[in-house]
């Protein structure tokens, strides 16, 4: 081989390491997926990622409350063969504030009697005609018929006398009357006019305002 020969192989030898070397730092260098660096084959970071707002809360619906109030007499008849006699066995209250009302609730023996409703200056006992003295401004009688408030032999079923009560707009009640089939309760309250009455199987109902 002739000394030209040789220089020419030598030459394309340092030409070949060049490239060979370019392209090693060229690939130590590529950028890795998203764009970042990258170490170990892995990406050096991650793009952030972001959760959708939360839907804002919704208010809880309103309660639904019944309507049918009046100011005025409210009478409803029932025919009853007697005897026996329909019995109010207890009288229960209670507060519904999600509608501004109170309940008071007469519970009975066998059908529910017909009843009449009305709004009176001065409770009086039905029989005595004496003034009944009891919590509240305002006043409401229910008179049931046939109905009593004692059981045949003579124990009465019902307070004897006047029955405070918190509510807002219920203060008290009381039996105002017991005589021959008629039985009579009155509502004390404060201040309010507006009622409603209504049935159930074995109970009558009365609401008022507030």
């Amino acid at each position: 081989m002739s000394a030209r020969t040789a220089w020419q192989q030598g030459v394309t030898g340092i030409g070949a390491a060049i490239v060979l070397a370019l392209g090693a730092a060229a690939c130590g260098t590529s950028a890795g997926p998203g764009g970042g660096g990258t170490s170990g084959g892995q990406p050096s970071s991650s793009a952030p990622t972001s959760s959708a707002p939360a839907p804002p809360a919704t208010s809880a619906s309103p309660a639904s409350c019944p309507a049918g109030w009046t100011t005025g007499p409210t009478t409803v008849t029932h025919q009853i063969a007697v005897p026996p006699v329909p019995v109010a066995e207890s009288i229960r209250t209670g507060s519904h504030p999600d509608c501004r009302f109170d309940r008071l609730v007469i519970d009975f023996s066998g059908p529910v009697p017909g009843y009449h409703a009305r709004f009176v200056t001065q409770v009086v006992e039905d029989a005595s005609g004496k003034p009944v003295t009891m919590p509240g401004s305002t006043f409401l009688v229910l008179t049931f018929s046939p109905a009593q408030g004692h059981t045949d032999s003579g124990t009465m079923t019902l307070p004897a006398t006047v029955q405070a009560v918190n509510d807002p707009m219920l203060r008290s009640y009381a039996v105002s009357g017991d005589f021959e089939g008629y039985l009579s309760i009155a509502l004390g309250l404060a201040g309010g006019v507006r009622y409603r009455v209504g049935e159930l199987p074995g109970r009558i109902y009365v609401d008022v305002s507030w």
